[in-house]
């Protein structure tokens, strides 16, 4: 997932960038947020790994996850498209109230 978010970056991907606030050291992600900036990547913070992971489906312990609007391989019905644009178009401004009230 972490290869995921900077690869993301690297390659234009466009999505929503999901950081985990209890890594240690904390040095493995501070650049995260600095590329996410560069490449207009919206990303929030949540609680833990262990959370991230539970939400990602996973068993293993989760720095960073890259929220996509389309998969990385293969295709997906219009339909489906259509939905996950619209939900990730509603997280992604949920995402940006919270931060805007931040700042």
């Amino acid at each position: 997932a972490f290869r995921d978010v900077t690869d993301g970056h690297s390659n234009q991907r466009i999505g929503l960038c999901v950081i985990a606030g209890n890594i240690s050291p904390i040095d493995v992600i501070t650049h995260v947020p600095i590329l996410c900036e560069e490449a207009n990547i919206p990303y929030i913070y949540v609680p833990s790994k262990e959370d991230l992971a539970t939400a990602g489906t996973t068993k293993r312990p989760t720095c960073c996850v890259l929220v996509m609007t389309k998969p990385a391989k293969g295709e997906i019905n219009e339909e489906v498209k259509e939905k996950l644009k619209s939900d990730y178009d509603h997280v992604v401004a949920e995402v940006a109230e919270v931060t805007s009230s931040m700042f």
